[in-house]
């Protein structure tokens, strides 16, 4: 346990474990990718760039389940009555960070991964508007469910790029309206937190064994559609 400073606080207080982190800035550079690759057309890049987001959506679900317990869904604080106490929050000074996704934050995530889930399945299946390209099973569906499931893809991405700005205004908001630093913290993975909170809040850890059946599970995935797509 981390012993408290002077001024009570203890530093380099261990929130955000190094998955978590390498999950955000991977997801964040991949969806950069996947957007230039579309407009630009480079359809075998943009495949391969979508098997690689869907290698993290599968590690992600499993540290949700499995990870330290600033990374696990049951930790989200996503119940109504835990968000309506949160929101007016927003609005005071000192605001006090919680050690963890805070509820907005939580919504924020389900929604992205969520919306990223369907992107990816819509992106399996769609067929190009000559039928020279396709997903990876593309080859499953007709021609005319193909045109339909790549414009479910387009639209879905849209709404990533709606969330996207979004969670850019939300980090915004906190450093400026609520002198909170999200993004160091999603760097180095620690900050200053009371003596109190870190008495009685494990810090985020974690072990290979964990991670390795996290990368087991999402190398599984893209093997599963490299060896049965086309």
């Amino acid at each position: 346990m981390a012993e408290p400073e002077d001024d009570g606080k203890v530093w380099d207080f261990k929130v955000w474990d190094i998955s978590i982190r390498l999950f955000h800035w991977s997801l964040a550079i991949l969806i950069f990718l996947l957007w230039q690759t579309g407009e630009n057309g480079s359809i075998e890049t943009h495949r391969q760039l979508g098997l690689a987001v869907l290698g993290l959506l599968v590690y992600r679900i499993y540290w949700g389940f499995f990870g330290p317990k600033t990374a696990r869904f049951s930790d989200f604080p996503i119940r109504p009555g835990q968000i309506l106490r949160y929101i007016p929050k927003l609005f005071k000074q000192p605001y006090e960070a919680r050690i963890g996704h805070n509820p907005l934050a939580s919504l924020s995530i389900i929604a992205i991964l969520g919306t990223l889930c369907f992107q990816v399945g819509t992106g399996l299946f769609a067929t190009d508007t000559d039928g020279l390209y396709s997903g990876y099973f593309g080859h499953l569906v007709s021609f005319d469910m193909g045109r339909q499931l790549a414009e479910l893809h387009e639209m879905s991405f849209n709404v990533i790029s709606a969330l996207v700005i979004l969670h850019l205004c939300a980090i915004a908001y906190y450093a400026l309206a609520l002198a909170t630093d999200l993004v160091t913290a999603m760097v180095t993975g620690t900050r200053d937190v009371d003596a109190e909170t870190a008495a009685t809040t494990p810090q985020a850890t974690t072990t290979l064994p964990r991670i390795g059946g996290g990368l087991l599970l999402g190398g599984l995935a893209v093997w599963a559609v490299l060896h049965f797509g086309a």
